[in-house]
């Protein structure tokens, strides 16, 4: 009796041996595979995450490139216009303008501005009457300021008119260039110690303010 029990023992022995080892053996086959699995889908999210990087980098340099080729054709297109835009300054300012309106006076009898930088300039204050020399400064590249010299030996009027009092160092007028090639008079009158000589302050802003173009 006793022969035939061990030899059960041994074999339940056996087997359960054996169903251990194959349990045993397909936990760690299924720790493998979700291993694996985990693996393979961290490497698929690495993967997406590359490319999504790489088309988010492709789209910023393409607007990049985008963003540059506007701006260089934008600034093509301003160089452009500005060389075909006339640049008026004064050096580019000689020879007589006739007042806008006053085109008549073919001959510049009064409504004539002679620009000149080298000597002195006759203006007419009052048509026919009074007419005073003038010198001509550029204070920058659009604005030349006059000053008063003497008044002019074709006077017919103006004796009394106290000439030597008033400052020779004080602008009494400035032009301005325009883009379209015409200057613009600023009667600003005469002045006296600094002081704007109110009794005579309109005497040529009639006649010389205003607009001209070149004769």
């Amino acid at each position: 009796m006793k022969a035939p029990t061990i030899v059960f023992l041994v074999i339940a022995l056996i087997f359960t041996s054996c169903k251990d080892s194959s349990t045993s053996e397909n936990d760690s086959n299924i720790e493998s595979v979700s291993d694996d699995k985990l693996n393979s889908e961290m490497d698929s999210e690495k993967n997406k995450n590359s490319n999504t990087s790489s088309n988010t980098a492709d789209v910023a340099s393409d607007t990049e490139v985008s963003d540059s080729n506007i701006n260089s054709e934008t600034s093509n297109t301003i160089s452009s216009e500005d060389k075909t835009k006339p640049a008026v300054t004064n050096s580019n300012l000689s020879g007589a303008y006739i007042k806008m309106g006053e085109e008549t006076d073919n001959s510049c009898a009064c409504y004539c501005v002679n620009i000149n930088y080298n000597g002195n300039s006759e203006m007419c204050l009052t048509p026919s009457k009074i007419f005073i020399n003038t010198r001509m400064v550029k204070l920058n590249n659009k604005t030349t300021n006059i000053f008063l010299v003497n008044p002019s030996s074709n006077n017919t009027e103006g004796k009394d008119i106290p000439w030597s009092k008033f400052d020779k160092n004080a602008p009494i007028a400035t032009i301005t260039s325009k883009e379209n090639g015409e200057i613009e008079l600023d009667w600003l009158g005469f002045s006296i110690n600094g002081d704007l000589a109110i009794d005579y302050a309109i005497l040529g802003k009639k006649t010389l303010e205003g607009n001209y173009k070149k004769k």
